[in-house]
């Protein structure tokens, strides 16, 4: 290896990178595990060239806007340190010439996608028109904003000339396998594709042209990447057979780091009164029975469940750990204010993704009271992660995935997803006996469901897709990302 340069890893990821924690991971661990690594991101407010590059860890990150191959045309090759290019008109598609991009557009500014009008006559009917332009499932009509991604990326990929491709969740395998593609035509070695499957595509909340949209473009190119990846065991199965793979994909679970690398280790005496504590941002004493729910809110979350449970568990407090306030979040308050018991529940704001299970600590029980959805029944989502990290009991819906992960390890008590009685009954279950909950948290399971046994796993496909395995980086870098490369 010593004469050989490393071997190359191109991430995309159709998002700007900053809340995104599973990207993030990956691209850090891959970077000291050896791999030279480029993440391309997603800014929409973006204009004219990438951004400057940005370091997470060893890793570079990139972010463009949307742009055709005309504005690529205008792009500096080389300005303060933004990437060089050897740019080259992007091979568009015939049904993307000027012409017929204007004149879709006209049509597209008439037309609503399905789910997104008022319900009036004429949203209604300019709704099926909608379906009768796109049809079911087209995605090169209802999601032409992806090749206008590709058409960013393509000059800064074919540069990078990567060894892998890793192409993150649903909007950007497509991309991935068309490079490579493209790479190999130009006479150049033919990248590998890895195709990570965030979720359930088909069971994504989105406005059903959309999903359909997604769902073709999964089909149609999930057989095309060398391995697949995904995040819980159950959704690699339904991966397998619904596409008739010749293997189960692999999984990497979004888990939180056992140690954030760059941050020293606390002192419990003197880090105490600065560590972030959700105790402390509901304003509860110690003893006070503290319930939490941490992530992203919505009526299929089922919190509206967890309030209406309150009546039933005198003394208990709700804390819902959210960003902005939204109307739903309006109807929790206005909610518990009709039972009696706004003043048992809590609005409390984030903190930073590798901090969460440190702020959740002090909490009692850990809910996950999400309702029945195809995504929600396959998901191990990052909550989960945070609770066991955090040492905290889990109550949680019976969605299926976690429900028997829940089961098998003990950790916590199952009910009936909706079920506001049968919540409050698997919350007192718990209360009453919560240190026998609480000690199925080995430093075994522990270490097993961490990032960085996720990582190792990770690590490993990239390595069969490659035939080898670089050397790691030596010394460690801080997590984070940063305006030039960790030392």
């Amino acid at each position: 290896m010593t004469n050989e340069r490393r071997p190359r890893v191109a991430m995309l990821v159709a998002n700007d990178v900053r809340l995104d924690s599973r990207v993030q991971k990956a691209a850090y661990s891959a970077a000291e595990a050896g791999y030279d690594v480029l993440l391309l991101g997603y800014e929409p407010s973006r204009k004219g060239r990438p951004s400057r590059p940005a370091f997470i860890g060893a890793a570079q990150v990139v972010r463009t806007g949307l742009h055709n191959k005309w504005q690529i045309a205008q792009w500096p090759l080389k300005d303060g340190g933004a990437p060089s290019l050897r740019l080259m008109p992007f091979r568009a598609l015939s049904f993307a010439s000027s012409m017929d991009y204007k004149l879709r557009r006209r049509i597209v500014q008439r037309i609503k996608e399905p789910g997104t009008g008022n319900g009036s006559p004429k949203h209604r009917a300019k709704e099926l028109l909608w379906k009768a332009y796109f049809r079911d499932g087209d995605w090169r009509r209802t999601a032409r904003h992806l090749l206008w991604l590709e058409a960013s990326w393509a000059a800064l990929i074919e540069e990078f000339e990567p060894d892998i491709v890793h192409a993150h969740d649903m909007h950007t395998p497509g991309i991935a396998v068309r490079v490579a593609e493209r790479l190999a035509k130009q006479g150049k070695r033919r990248p590998k594709v890895l195709y990570d499957a965030h979720e359930f595509v088909a069971g994504v909340s989105m406005p059903e042209q959309r999903r359909l949209a997604y769902v073709g473009l999964e089909g149609e190119y999930v057989r095309e990447a060398d391995a697949v990846i995904t995040v819980s065991p159950l959704l690699a199965q339904w991966l397998q057979e619904r596409y008739h793979l010749a293997e189960t994909p692999g999984v990497v679970a979004n888990a939180p780091m056992l140690h954030v690398p760059g941050e020293e280790p606390r002192d419990a005496a003197a880090g105490q009164a600065e560590a972030p504590s959700l105790r402390r941002a509901c304003g509860l004493a110690e003893g006070v029975p503290l319930l939490v729910y941490s992530g992203a809110v919505s009526p299929m979350r089922g919190i509206a469940t967890m309030v209406e449970g309150l009546p039933e568990l005198p003394e208990v407090h709700v804390a819902v750990v959210r960003g902005a306030d939204t109307e739903f979040t309006r109807a929790l308050e206005k909610q518990a204010e009709d039972l009696g018991v706004r003043d048992r529940l809590h609005l409390v704001g984030y903190v930073a993704p590798h901090l969460v299970p440190q702020y959740l600590a002090s909490a009692d029980i850990g809910v996950i009271p999400i309702l029945h959805t195809p995504n929600h029944e396959v998901a191990l989502i990052t909550k989960y992660y945070e609770y066991m990290h955090a040492k905290l009991p889990i109550v949680v819906s019976d969605v299926q995935a976690m429900a028997d992960f829940t089961r098998d390890l003990g950790n916590g008590e199952v009910f009936t997803a909706g079920d506001a009685h049968e919540y409050a009954q698997a919350v007192a279950k718990v209360l009453a006996d919560r240190p026998a909950y609480a000690a199925r948290y080995t430093d075994a399971l522990l270490a097993a469901n961490s990032w960085e046994g996720q990582a190792e796993a990770l690590s490993a496909v990239y390595a069969r897709l490659l035939g080898r395995a670089p050397e790691p980086r030596t010394g460690v870098r801080a997590f984070g990302e940063t305006d030039g490369p960790s030392a």
